[in-house]
């Protein structure tokens, strides 16, 4: 009971340090915003609710201390269509090494627009030569991570993910370095595990070559926000499991955030079929989701998983979500 004690203790100080840090200004006022999409379409079905949770390599995304449940190598490539023609990518690489103790990861995000035109300030809709229109103008941005889980125990672990961000509109381009911090604690008491992360740390940043008089834009922020949850398997047999899982996130813009989701799973042999719901408050467009997936063998030494994810919004056209899995 007193080791109980103790690490609940480090798990709030944790989580004190992180609010202490966090700093909340308005919404639009801070850059690489792409870095708060939630990644994987598992997680997306449970709401988003992964903090707690954090049994695949897409942790990375929410909570990386999770990769202390990876038992061997695991990737997984998540695609997903928003409103607008934008896209995302996720893809996470899991993977122990060998001689060197911990777990180690690798993710990439990549947020994609359609070409679009844009118009100047000296734009003349009457002009026949079209002043001022500059055609298929590009934007998008990207981040790759690499991830180290530090396992204290089989019970305990701590992670950490540098980051590298690039975003790109027309000619213009920002970079730089970002880190996610994270912490996990299986109690195994009636299954329960709590975790807390802390995600996009950073120095502010600004927009270079942008055509301004210094080139530079102004100095913002990055998204950086803070995540506590707790996850429970509550029923669990021969051939049936539920797991609840339960989100608190407080984002760079000020706001509370609240992730609740549920994972239904039936085996049978060497196939697993899952049924996912989930609901999101606090959000601007979203409230409830669903998902579902397959989990099947396709080798002797490799399995798969195919997952599905719908996220309705209010006011806009719904967001798809299909993934991969590979572990090994």
């Amino acid at each position: 009971m007193r080791r109980f004690y103790v690490i609940a203790g480090v798990l709030l100080a944790f989580l004190l340090v992180c609010a202490s840090t966090a700093s909340a200004s308005g919404v639009g006022t801070h850059l690489a915003a792409f870095l708060e999409v939630d990644g994987g379409t598992r997680q997306i079905g449970m709401g988003g609710a992964f903090t707690g949770l954090a049994d695949d390599a897409n942790c990375v995304f929410y909570n990386p201390a999770g990769l202390m449940f990876l038992e061997g190598s695991q990737i997984n490539i998540s695609h997903s269509t928003w409103p607008a023609g934008v896209s995302y990518q996720h893809l996470s690489y899991g993977f122990r090494h060998s001689y060197i103790p911990g777990v180690f990861a690798m993710s990439w995000t990549i947020m994609q627009m359609p070409p679009y035109k844009e118009k100047t300030e000296y734009y003349d809709p009457d002009s026949e030569f079209g002043i001022g229109i500059i055609d298929n103008v590009d934007a998008g941005d990207m981040c790759w991570g690499g991830t180290y889980c530090w396992e204290f125990s089989d019970r305990l672990a701590a992670a950490t993910t540098i980051k590298y961000y690039h975003l790109a509109l027309a000619d213009a381009f920002c970079e730089g370095m970002a880190a996610d911090f994270g912490v996990l604690w299986d109690t195994r008491m009636r299954n329960l595990r709590l975790g807390a992360a802390v995600m996009n740390v950073g120095p502010e940043n600004r927009w270079a070559n942008t055509g301004s008089e210094t080139n530079f834009g102004e100095n913002f922020s990055l998204p950086m926000n803070y995540r506590v949850g707790a996850s429970m398997r509550v029923y669990d047999v021969v051939t049936h499991r539920v797991v609840v899982a339960g989100d608190y996130r407080y984002t760079a813009n000020g706001m509370s955030r609240i992730n609740m989701g549920t994972e239904y799973t039936f085996h049978t042999g060497p196939i697993y079929v899952y049924g996912r719901l989930g609901y999101r408050l606090g959000y601007d467009e979203e409230g409830l989701t669903a998902g579902f997936g397959v989990h099947f063998p396709t080798s002797q030494e490799v399995d798969s998983r195919v997952d599905y994810a719908y996220l309705p919004h209010d006011n806009l056209d719904a967001s798809h979500r299909i993934a991969v899995s590979f572990m090994f």
